[in-house]
């Protein structure tokens, strides 16, 4: 990286007070423009890589740009170059460290002669502190000439005042004041307005001027300067450049001959948008005519089709409910001839009473079996219903016995068992049953 893509870096930092990556980032893309990297970052855009500078001063379509002053082309750095970062490797550190001796000069040359021939630091934040300060005998005339905020108001200001073209002045303290004059004199603010445009002012150095054109833009030559952009939304384009102003009443023309050609332009675009408008709304309406027609008739077959589909479907849903219903009970069938078959007496120290809505049955358990040996043991019995739940009576409350693949069975037979019954794996004396106690069969 060269002396001069370095400076160019440190002068994006300077100004936007960003990392040194971010600023390599920017520059690459816009061939080292500081100009046109800055305004993309404080608009917050990617920009486009680009690979040519165009004279901006030649950039308005019109026959009157011809006549105006144009500048000469600012140097376009070399770009073949890779730009890599500046400790890319060791070698690199180690050269850096060891010719530092030799740096060090130049260093501190370099350093006295920013101190002392660099860029001035931005005295006047807006043109209205110049004016007062400078010129007091306009400074009652100011909020008629200028913008009375700075650059940022002026861009939330946008969405809503409508204004087509932003005129900015950037002005030279130091350089000849003759149009800064003109403008209290003449009713050139005016003329910017009745074209519906706004009229900004700043001063070289400050903070909005940096904004709209670096200084590294100016180069040696630190002249006043006028800047035409275009508003479209809440972004600027810039259109024209004009940095000769000794002629103010020549400027004042040519700037209004090129605001009439923008607007000739605007209003052209305008027209072959509404033509374009105009036929792509007949065309859509026609379309819209056909898809509706289109639409009307894939509805009617959709419907019909639609309702055999469903009659088909509702009918497949019919029987798979009966198989479903048939192979639940055929699992609980099967259950229970399977239990059925076990002939073994319950054991245990505790006596527990089943009542069936036909009968009754005594089997024995201890306090810490499953109380899942409850739902066997009820299954086992004929009286037994096949869907079925179990509570106490004194005190009232569900006998929470049965599997999960048989409450899971009920539910799906929608015969609302009660969650209570669920098992839960617990054990009799867990669950409250001791002896003598006695449970019910409520046929679901």
């Amino acid at each position: 990286m060269d002396e001069e893509h370095q400076a160019t870096i440190a002068q994006m930092m300077e100004i936007t007070n960003c990392e040194q990556a971010v600023a390599v980032d920017y520059l690459t893309r816009t061939n080292y423009d500081v100009e046109i990297a800055v305004r993309h970052f404080f608009e917050g855009t990617i920009p486009e890589p680009i690979h040519n500078t165009l004279n901006t001063s030649a950039s308005t379509p019109s026959s009157s740009a011809a006549s105006l002053p144009t500048t000469p082309d600012e140097p376009v750095p070399d770009s073949r170059r890779a730009v890599l970062p500046r400790y890319h490797s060791i070698v690199q550190f180690l050269a850096q460290f060891f010719t530092f001796p030799v740096r060090l000069p130049l260093i501190v040359i370099n350093f006295v002669y920013s101190f002392f021939f660099g860029p001035r630091a931005p005295v006047y934040t807006h043109i209205f502190d110049y004016i007062s300060q400078e010129f007091p005998e306009y400074d009652g005339q100011k909020k008629n000439v200028f913008y009375k905020h700075q650059l940022q108001s002026l861009r939330n200001d946008l969405p809503t005042k409508h204004w087509k073209w932003l005129v900015t002045y950037i002005h030279e303290p130091s350089g000849s004041s003759d149009f800064f004059k003109y403008l209290f004199t003449s009713n050139f603010s005016e003329l910017i307005k009745s074209r519906g445009g706004v009229f900004f002012g700043c001063v070289m150095g400050s903070e909005d001027a940096q904004r709209l054109r670096p200084d590294r833009a100016f180069g040696r030559s630190r002249r006043s300067c006028i800047l035409i952009f275009v508003i479209r939304g809440n972004s600027l384009t810039r259109k024209l450049l004009i940095d000769d102003l000794s002629n103010p009443e020549s400027v004042s023309t040519n700037i209004d001959l090129a605001l009439i050609d923008l607007i000739a332009d605007d209003a052209d675009r305008s027209a072959r948008n509404r033509v374009q408008n105009e036929s792509r709304r007949l065309m859509e309406e026609q379309n819209r005519e056909y898809q509706e027609s289109l639409q009307r008739d894939l509805e009617r077959i959709a419907k019909s089709k639609s309702e055999e589909e469903a009659a088909k479907k509702a009918q497949e849903e019919e029987e798979q409910k009966q198989r479903d219903a048939e192979e639940r009970l055929n699992t609980v069938e099967t259950y229970k001839r399977t239990i059925s078959g076990d002939t073994t007496l319950s054991t245990g120290s505790h006596d527990l009473l089943i009542r069936f809505p036909t009968g009754k049955k005594v089997i024995k358990f201890n306090a810490d079996d499953n109380i899942e040996k409850i739902f066997d043991e009820a299954m086992k019995s004929e009286m037994c219903p096949l869907f079925f739940q179990m509570h106490q009576s004194f005190p009232k409350k569900a006998v929470p016995c049965l599997p999960k693949w048989y409450f899971e069975i009920l539910s799906a037979e929608e015969l609302e068992p009660k969650s209570e019954c669920l098992s839960n794996n617990l054990t009799f004396q867990e669950a409250g049953i001791t002896h003598g106690s006695m449970v019910y069969i409520d046929n679901l």
